[in-house]
């Protein structure tokens, strides 16, 4: 599962994304060869770090009682970039944007792609490592963060929409 992160142009009557000068080819559904558009895919298991990283919100129930609740990403929707900017800031400094990375061959001696016991003279090597986005490490959650700060910077009046 997963949330679409778009930042669209509100004085427009559609939410289409705004198209960025920088072309992305990140997330969980990707357009090969990469997108223009500011139109990111995040999966959910980055959530946990969200809510430690967001702002809390006051939030009234049905029953007219006012709780405190952490949204998460969710805090971003209907945000222009202008707003979210030093609120991602502080995320990402918070969060680092390291990208998680394991080997690429499983390991003889468990079967993950743990690195020891596989074989390699260094699993640790660039050409026997990946990238795991999957993972739900501070950089990988940053790192996707970093991507919407990018978008808030260079379209201030622009308003993110989450589904």
């Amino acid at each position: 599962m997963s949330w679409t992160v778009i930042l669209y142009n509100p004085d427009s009557e559609s939410q289409a994304p705004l198209c960025s000068s920088s072309k992305i080819q990140e997330g969980g559904t990707q357009i090969m060869g990469g997108t223009n558009e500011c139109d990111l895919n995040i999966t959910y298991n980055y959530s946990g770090l969200y809510h430690l990283v967001f702002p809390i919100e006051h939030v009234q129930d049905s029953d007219g009682v006012v709780k405190v609740e952490s949204t998460g990403l969710k805090w971003l929707y209907g945000k222009t970039g202008e707003t979210a900017i030093p609120i991602l800031e502080k995320a990402i400094e918070r969060l680092g944007t390291k990208r998680y990375e394991r080997t690429v061959d499983n390991c003889d001696k468990c079967g993950f792609t743990c690195g020891i016991g596989d074989g390699l003279s260094d699993p640790w090597a660039e050409c026997n490592r990946r990238r795991d986005y999957w993972a739900p490490t501070p950089g990988n959650a940053g790192y996707a963060l970093n991507i919407l700060l990018g978008w808030a910077r260079e379209f201030p009046k622009g308003r993110f929409v989450i589904y």
